[in-house]
């Protein structure tokens, strides 16, 4: 996680490095988070459950603002917020969510029209958990936790001449610092951003 963060640093540098500002775009996204993985969560869950159905899949949604330079180096910003409400087994509704503040350094590999990049980040994570139990004993769960993560991302953009709106693709890979284990997970996102003049 140091080399990462050693990473974003350099490439913010050398970026700014006789490089201009080339555009400021904001935007909106949203999406599907797959595959979250909370140790924690999961192992309190298990003790005091049999049987659980937990679901891992989570409705993401956010906004975005993107930084554009001379050097094809980009740089963006972004809110996102992502949930499950989820019934664990007959009675007990489990509620975790992760509304998370992060930027990211992207490079950019032109091809016509489209925009592939690659990109890695840092961002800070605020998780939460509840549950709803009807007729039994509340369950215990892990703490609220606010934590850094750190992220790489890859997508396409499809960049139209003279057109504002520049509509994307991403795929992004969160690693979060929780208690005791990391929590990881995929997100895949749809957005369109708006090149401001």
């Amino acid at each position: 996680m140091k080399k990462l963060a050693l990473f974003i640093v350099v490439a913010s540098v050398a970026s700014n490095a006789n490089a201009g500002l080339t555009g400021i775009g904001i935007g909106i996204h949203g999406g599907i988070v797959s595959g979250y993985d909370n140790p924690v969560l999961e192992d309190s869950l298990i003790q005091q459950y049999t049987d659980i159905d937990f679901a891992d899949n989570m409705t993401n949604i956010g906004m975005h603002v993107d930084i554009g330079t001379l050097r094809i180096i980009e740089f963006d910003g972004s809110i996102d917020y992502s949930w499950k409400k989820h019934e664990i087994i007959q009675g007990v509704d489990l509620t975790f969510s992760d509304i998370s503040i992060s930027g990211s350094v992207k490079k950019s590999f032109p091809l016509a029209a489209l925009k592939p990049y690659a990109g890695a980040g840092i961002g800070i994570h605020a998780l939460a958990y509840s549950i709803e139990v009807t007729g039994q004993p509340a369950a215990v769960l892990p703490d609220n936790e606010t934590k850094i993560g750190y992220h790489i991302k890859a997508g396409v953009a499809l960049n139209i001449p003279v057109f504002p709106l520049t509509p994307f693709a991403e795929w992004k890979y969160n690693i979060i610092q929780t208690t005791e284990k990391s929590t990881k997970y995929n997100s895949i996102n749809v957005g369109i951003t708006l090149d401001l003049p």
